[in-house]
């Protein structure tokens, strides 16, 4: 998705509209790939609704990421174990790599930055797109990544961080939801109603249902390692609470309710 900044700073420097529009020319550069897609689907709708299911599917699998979250915790992993492994060490892009890093090195920092990440990589998109279609997948995924691209500074990254947490606060609290149906509740539920979380908290409410709801013991893994166990045990988590909406939205599809 490099292109969004590329496309990004094209419009606004070249073009000119940031001089035209100021901040809002951030939004802009959203709203036209949109609205094309928008038109585009439309059109293969009335030709062909087959060829408008198979493209929303490939859109949706394309904005799915960045970074594929097992993967990443497979690499890391492998570099656990074995640290003088250089291709696994070496995987900057990996998140958890990135908290090793960092020296938030407790097993709590590791659990909820599985869940965060699920949230954003993939369960958000995946919601905007039962929502809006694929509009609603790409919508998501150019804001989030405009929201942390380099050349997007000042009002326009203000202006594009707060789109990102408005397109999050739906998808944080299903997806929270979820979590607590697919392990415990009662604790998740009690996070949510007890305490508030403003838009730009959005990644503390997920963590924190996420620690809510993952709060039984977990027996060492086959290495013998706690740590390892704890990481595999949450991604666990998060795969349930995909099939849990994804067992609802089946059930409301039957009902003709969705």
């Amino acid at each position: 998705m490099h292109w969004c900044s590329v496309w990004h700073m094209w419009l606004a420097g070249d073009v000119g509209s940031r001089k035209l529009l100021g901040p809002i020319s951030i939004l802009i550069s959203i709203a036209l790939p949109c609205a094309l897609l928008g038109y585009g689907f439309s059109y293969l709708w009335i030709e062909s609704t087959i060829l408008t299911f198979l493209g929303g599917i490939a859109l949706l699998l394309w904005c799915f990421g960045p970074g594929d979250t097992g993967r990443d915790i497979e690499l890391y992993s492998n570099a656990y174990r074995d640290p003088t492994d250089d291709a696994n060490a070496s995987t900057n892009g990996n998140f958890l790599n990135h908290i090793y890093s960092s020296g938030l090195n407790s097993d709590a920092a590791y659990q909820r930055a599985i869940a965060i990440v699920s949230n954003e990589r993939v369960f958000a998109p995946a919601m905007w797109f039962a929502v809006l279609g694929p509009l609603g997948a790409l919508l998501f995924r150019m804001a989030s990544v405009l929201s942390r691209a380099d050349a997007v500074n000042g009002a326009e990254l203000a202006l594009v961080r707060r789109l990102h947490e408005i397109l999050l606060w739906v998808p944080s609290r299903l997806f929270a939801l979820g979590l607590g149906l697919a392990g415990s509740l009662g604790p998740v539920l009690a996070k949510l109603t007890k305490q508030s979380y403003p838009l730009d908290a959005i990644d503390n409410l997920v963590g924190d249902a996420a620690m809510a709801a993952h709060e039984l013991p977990v027996d060492e893994d086959d290495s013998g390692d706690r740590h390892l166990a704890l990481i595999n045990s949450m991604l666990s988590l998060v795969k349930r609470a995909f099939v849990v909406w994804l067992a609802i939205l089946a059930i409301g599809t039957a009902a003709g309710i969705v």
